[in-house]
């Protein structure tokens, strides 16, 4: 058992250390360092502290044997896993450390006051004397390693996070601002704490992973730090430089070669996993500047590879100015309310920091994300990107216009979908499947997850209702590999082949075209469905934003009741607009209304049932074979400005069934094309008197004006493929395809 193997490293770990009170010498150069370290450290601590403004209330509510009558101290089996709320007595006294240690304003009467010091002394000893003396119990609760046990009074967590990572951090920087005056046995238990975090290295621990081999870091310099310790400061850069690092394999944790940010095995994590991850990693390093310990040049470029991808996935609630991370970034953290503090409040980066360390670093790359996301304008596109940019690892595209923000996330053989943990996100099924968000004024999915439905997520292509959506029923490993996008950088195509994983009920080929002038075009073909529940196609479901237009015309929907159109060729609502062929066999459905949701049903958060007023859209395929296409108008500020861009829009489609996908852009020369057979096959441009051919599957891009062509492997499989391109006479490129960590990725060619 892991209990028996950890036992004797920590006894190893205690020898190391020595008593709280030994006195370590330290080799020359060493103690300038470890100085250097540890004031940083303490700056760092303390311009993060957000709990200052209530500390004179929990020092008023403080009982007299250390504990606060409104903290859940409940502990072991009993315990809420994720966000354990006995933590709080920690984060409450993090915050009473800094206002006793200074550098907090409206804190000053509490510096260096010792009957002060007395009450955070007393409340450190109660959790102390009931720390867990069980080894086991820290990554094994609940098992007969560490039982169920309610005459147990010791504290722990079935959740190992809390006791490896969320308790002992903040033991660690308590124990660090109160350091004058902690006796000798309180350092002891601080170094004991922090120490045994240090000691899950190296144990073969699943979670030993991404950002918690960073978190796990931080800790060991807290200890490292507490003690004096060198050697363990030395060895926890090491662990940790080792991880910031680009991580190429599959399913791998952590940075990922296109500068997304993977975590749990496949999940795309930049907005949570990756942002504490980053956190942790800005602390750590502007400790450690110009020190013995600071980052070497591969971590410091694969820091720089992370922040270039954060930066397509931010955007701005232009109502509140407060910058987010776009929804798939977010994972199962979709299933919390801003008001909770979690990854769904805002980004959570200090831009300061990130500033700081780009001119520490000399990095005009993290210089450039610090400023740009720190200018206060009023537009969406925070930080002024435009373009498209997909992220060829995690299956998801990204495209900003002046005034919106559009994302695509899919999943294939070499990605999940989502994940169901801690009870949080069991309806999160849909997740991947296609899930196309517009962002315009930024509050369109904030705050909606309780109460919309979980079967129209934007985007997706559904047979309603067919799927169980069950916390353990949640979590999929694509069966798809056929799954990926083509970018220039300018334009760019996302393709999905998708089968439902669970029950295989459900089978389609679908694709996005984002194209200049603000124009998108989606293409869904191939479907096939069993049983009887109807299959859809959804525009949107986000918060009701004034009038509706259908056919041009503004249309009064009954409150809560499903309306369905025929012989539809525009909507327009919320500053997006559709346009359709009207002789497609489907039918337009719509419903607004309020609607009410229980944050409660969908996670752990504890905030009351609330109420969003919500606008879905969604065609209904009343045929399965036939193909169906749409085109979207993003930033469209009226229904007279969307009739004027869609009026002056001139695309084509080329082609749209199982075999090709492909839509030409007039305007600007550029035709796109998915080619879903391995045998692949030619597309003509009848405007230009043009044919291009694949000979293999493929997404290709056609810069018909620039003569240039750009390719991708969306099966991440094949090692070169050729275009052949017929103007009268034939040319034909062939296109070695990038492999390893690479794979996905698009190639650009000249045809001259």
């Amino acid at each position: 058992m892991r209990s028996q193997i950890l036992l004797p490293f920590f006894i190893f770990v205690h020898t190391l250390l020595g008593t709280a009170s030994s006195q370590i010498t330290l080799p020359p150069g060493d103690d300038v360092d470890l100085l250097n370290l540890h004031q940083r450290r303490i700056d760092a601590i303390i311009g993060a502290l957000t709990g200052s403004l209530n500390v004179s209330q929990w020092e008023s509510s403080l009982n007299s044997d250390g504990t606060w009558s409104d903290v859940n101290y409940a502990t072991g089996c009993a315990a809420q896993r994720a966000n354990w709320p006995a933590q709080d007595h920690w984060f409450r006294l993090l915050n009473m450390a800094g206002a006793w240690h200074g550098g907090i304003p409206g804190n000053e009467q509490y510096v260096g006051n010792n009957t002060f010091a007395g009450e955070i002394s007393t409340a450190m000893d109660w959790w102390f004397d009931r720390d867990f003396v069980n080894p086991a119990c820290l990554t094994e609760g609940g098992t007969s390693s560490c039982p169920c046990d309610s005459n147990d009074g010791t504290l722990w967590n079935t959740n190992w996070y809390s006791n490896v990572i969320g308790t002992p951090s903040l033991v660690g920087q308590t124990c660090l601002l109160m350091n004058d005056t902690l006796s000798a046995t309180q350092l002891s238990n601080c170094s004991h704490m922090t120490a045994r975090t240090y000691g899950t290295f190296g144990q073969g621990f699943g979670f030993l992973a991404g950002a918690n081999i960073l978190d796990i870091g931080k800790i060991s310099v807290d200890s490292g730090i507490l003690s004096g310790n060198v050697t363990m400061i030395t060895d926890a850069y090491r662990r940790v430089h080792n991880e910031v690092q680009v991580q190429p394999g599959v399913k791998k944790d952590g940075i990922k070669p296109d500068g997304s940010f993977s975590q749990h095995a496949g999940l795309l994590y930049n907005g949570n996993y990756g942002k504490d991850y980053t956190n942790a990693i800005l602390d750590l390093e502007i400790e450690a500047a110009d020190t013995q310990f600071t980052a070497n040049d591969t971590s410091k470029q694969a820091l720089e590879t992370l922040f270039e991808g954060d930066a397509w996935m931010i955007y701005r609630n232009t109502l509140t100015g407060i910058l987010h991370w776009d929804f798939s970034a977010l994972g199962r953290f979709i299933s919390f309310p801003v008001i909770d503090d979690q990854a769904t409040a805002n980004i959570k980066l200090n831009l300061s920091k990130v500033n700081q360390l780009g001119e520490l670093w000399s990095s005009d790359i993290l210089q450039n994300f610090a400023q740009t996301l720190s200018v206060n304008d009023s537009q969406v596109n925070a930080g002024g990107l435009s373009g498209n940019r997909f992220f060829y690892v995690n299956d998801y595209m990204v495209h900003r216009g002046e005034n919106y923000l559009s994302t695509v996330k899919m999943f294939s053989t070499r990605t999940q979908n989502t994940e169901c943990t801690n009870s949080q996100n069991p309806l999160g099924f849909h997740l991947a499947d296609g899930v196309h968000y517009n962002y315009i004024l930024g509050n369109e999915y904030e705050d909606i997850s309780a109460s919309w439905d979980w079967n129209l997520i934007p985007g997706i292509t559904v047979n309603y209702g067919a799927t169980p959506l069950s916390c353990d029923r949640t979590g999929f490993t694509g069966i798809e590999k056929f799954v990926g996008g083509v970018s220039n950088g300018e334009v760019g195509l996302a393709v999905m082949r998708y089968t439902n994983p669970s029950t295989r009920s459900l089978h389609f080929q679908k694709s996005w075209f984002f194209l200049n002038g603000d124009v998108q075009r989606v293409m869904i073909s191939n479907v096939s469905a069993n049983g009887a529940a109807p299959v859809y196609s959804v525009l949107d479901q986000r918060r009701h934003s004034g009038a509706i237009f259908v056919n041009s015309e503004q249309t009064q929907l009954e409150e809560n009741r499903v309306t369905n159109f025929t012989n539809v060729t525009s909507l327009w609502h919320g500053g997006v607009g559709y346009t359709f062929d009207s002789s497609a066999p489907f039918s337009l459905s719509l419903n607004v209304g309020s609607k009410t949701g229980d944050w409660s049903k969908i996670g752990t958060s504890k905030q009351p049932p609330t109420t969003v007023d919500l606008f879905a859209a969604w065609l209904d395929h009343t045929s399965a074979e036939p193909a169906v296409a749409y085109t979207t108008y993003p930033g469209t500020e009226s229904v007279d400005a969307f009739a004027q861009r869609s009026g002056a829009t001139k695309v084509e489609t080329l082609q749209n069934d199982a075999l090709i996908s492909a839509v030409y852009d007039q305007a600007s020369r550029v035709a796109m094309a998915v080619f879903w057979n391995s045998s692949g096959g030619c597309v003509n441009v009848s405007g230009e008197n043009i044919t291009f051919c694949s000979s293999t599957a493929a997404a290709v891009l056609f810069d018909i004006g620039s003569n240039t062509v750009t390719v991708s492997d969306p099966s991440q499989s094949i090692s070169s493929l050729d275009i052949r391109v017929e103007t009268g006479s034939s040319k034909t490129v062939t296109f070695d395809l990038p492999q390893g960590g690479q794979a996905g990725s698009s190639v650009t060619k000249s045809l001259e």
